[in-house]
C-alpha cells in the first residue's frame, strides 16, 4: 500500500514538473488555468492567442464558423424521480455523449507532438463547449448541467459528456387507469450566439427499450455515498425512450432535440382486485338460469348486484382528486357496461315472473313450444314448476274460471316465458365474455 501511495507522489512531481517546464505558458499568465493541463493544451492555447490577441478565446467564442455540426451519439436515462408532492412529474438524470470539430484545437503529429493522439482536458471550462441544454423548463432552478470527460483528437474532434438533471415535461393517458402511461419530455437547444445556424445529428438510437423503476424520493446526491442511498421506487417503470430532432417554429437555424422517457403505473394488484370480483360476479349473475326457478335468479342476481356496487364504490375511492382530465379511463366503460347488462338482466327475469302470473287459455304454436321445452330441460335443465309462488294466477279464483280449467295452456306459456329468459342470459353471457376478452388481453 504504502508502494503505491510513494508511486502516485512520484506521478504527481513528474507531471508538475512538465508543466512548469512547458515553455508556451510564458505568454498566458493571465488565465487562471491553475496549471493543471498538459503541456499540449498550452501549445494549442499558445496558438490561438498568437491569432487573436486574447487569452480566453479559446474558452470563451466558439469556433469561427457560419455553422457548426454536433453529433449526438448517444441519450443514457440513468435515473427518474418523482418530483415532490406530484404523482405523474419526473425528474430525469442523465447523460449526453456527443462531440462536434473545432479547427482551433488541431496539432501536427511530426512535431513536438507526434506521439500523442488525444489530449483529455481535466477542467471542461477550459475550451469551448457547446450549450446543449433545456431552456424550458429551467427558468425557476432545480435543474443541474455539467460537461465532463472533454477528449481532443488531432483532428480538432472534441468528445465530451453532459451530466444533466432537469424537470420533465410530463402528460398521462388515465385511458388504461389504474395502470395510465405517462410520457414526459426534455426539449435540447444548442443556440449559439455567434454561430448562424446550429445542426444536431443523432447517431444513436431513436427508440430504446428500458425497465427501470421511478424512484420516489432523491437518490442523486453528490454529497452522499452509495451506501447510503435510499431506493424507495414508486409505481411507475419506465419502458421506453425515444430520440427525435426538429426545427424550432420552422426556423432551420434553430434544432430541438426531444427526448422523450414513456412510463407505465404497474398496479396489478389492485387492477385484479378492481376487475376480477365484479367479473367472476358477473359471469355468475348471467349463469343464473342454471340454478333454478325465476325466484332463486332474482335472489343470485340482486347479490351479485351488490358485489359490483360494492368494487365500484372502492373503485370511485382511488379516483384523483383532480379527475381525469376529461378522459373516461376504460375501466369506467367496463363498470357502466356490466351495470347496464345487470339491469338488462334483473328487468328480463322479472318481466318474464310477471306474465307467468298471467293465466293463458290460447294455446302457444307447438313447435315454439316444443323449442322453449328442449331449451329448459336439455340446455338449462329446468323447468316451471306450478309450486313456485310466482306461478299464481292474475285472475280471482272463481266457479267461472274452475269450468276453463282444462282449457289452461298457462303451463305451456311458461314453458316459452322461461327460455326467452334463458336464451337472453345466454347472449349476454357471450357479449360479456367478449368484453372481458378485450379488457384483459
Amino acid at each position: 500500500m504504502s508502494f503505491l501511495v510513494l508511486f502516485g507522489a512520484l506521478l504527481l512531481i513528474q507531471t508538475s514538473e512538465q508543466m512548469v517546464q512547458c515553455r508556451y505558458t510564458k505568454n498566458l499568465t493571465n488565465r487562471a488555468d491553475g496549471g493543471d493541463e498538459h503541456c499540449l493544451f498550452y501549445y494549442l492555447l499558445n496558438k490561438e492567442y498568437e491569432k487573436s490577441g486574447s487569452v480566453h478565446s479559446l474558452s470563451a467564442y466558439p469556433p469561427n464558423s457560419d455553422e457548426m455540426t454536433i453529433t449526438i451519439e448517444n441519450v443514457l436515462v440513468k435515473y427518474v424521480e418523482l418530483v415532490k408532492g406530484s404523482s405523474y412529474q419526473f425528474n430525469v438524470f442523465g447523460d449526453i455523449y456527443l462531440n462536434w470539430k473545432d479547427e482551433r484545437m488541431k496539432w501536427d503529429k511530426k512535431g513536438e507532438f507526434e506521439n500523442y493522439e488525444h489530449l483529455y482536458i481535466f477542467n471542461s471550462s477550459a475550451i469551448w463547449t457547446p450549450h446543449v441544454i433545456d431552456h424550458t423548463l429551467c427558468s425557476e432552478g432545480g435543474c443541474s448541467y455539467s460537461v465532463d470527460d472533454v477528449d481532443i483528437y488531432d483532428d480538432g474532434t472534441i468528445y465530451a459528456r453532459i451530466q444533466f438533471k432537469y424537470l420533465a415535461s410530463c402528460t398521462v393517458d388515465y385511458r388504461k387507469f389504474p395502470e395510465e402511461d405517462d410520457s414526459c419530455c426534455i426539449f435540447f437547444t444548442a443556440f449559439e450566439p455567434n454561430v448562424e445556424q446550429t445542426t444536431l445529428v443523432l447517431e444513436g438510437k431513436e427508440k430504446e427499450k428500458m425497465n427501470r423503476p421511478v424512484y420516489a424520493q432523491k437518490i442523486y446526491e453528490k454529497e452522499k455515498q452509495l451506501s447510503d442511498i435510499v431506493q424507495e421506487h414508486s409505481p411507475w417503470v419506465v419502458v421506453e425512450k425515444t430520440m427525435s430532432t426538429s426545427n424550432l417554429g420552422g426556423l432551420k437555424s434553430l434544432q430541438v432535440m426531444q427526448v422523450c422517457v414513456r412510463a407505465e403505473k404497474q398496479m396489478s394488484t389492485v387492477r385484479v382486485a378492481l376487475l376480477f370480483p365484479v367479473t367472476l360476479a358477473t359471469y355468475v349473475m348471467l349463469a343464473s338460469p342454471l340454478f333454478g326457478d325465476l325466484r332463486t335468479q332474482i335472489y343470485v342476481k340482486l347479490f351479485s348486484l351488490h358485489i359490483q356496487t360494492l368494487c365500484f364504490l372502492y373503485l370511485c375511492t382511488i379516483t384523483p382528486l383532480n379527475g381525469f382530465l376529461g378522459v373516461r379511463p376504460r375501466i369506467y366503460i367496463f363498470y357502466e357496461l356490466i351495470f347496464t347488462i345487470s339491469f338488462m338482466s334483473i328487468l328480463v327475469t322479472l318481466v318474464v315472473m310477471a306474465l307467468s302470473r298471467v293465466k293463458r287459455n290460447v294455446p302457444p304454436s307447438h313447435r315454439l313450444f316444443l323449442s322453449a321445452k328442449l331449451i329448459n330441460r336439455v340446455v338449462c335443465c329446468i323447468e316451471p314448476e306450478r309450486s313456485d309462488a310466482y306461478h299464481r294466477y292474475v285472475e280471482e279464483d272463481t266457479p267461472e274460471s274452475r269450468t276453463t280449467s282444462e282449457l289452461d295452456y298457462t303451463q305451456d306459456w311458461r314453458h316459452i316465458y322461461l327460455a326467452m329468459n334463458n336464451m337472453f342470459s345466454a347472449l349476454m353471457f357471450s357479449v360479456f365474455l367478449f368484453m372481458t376478452f378485450l379488457e384483459f388481453f
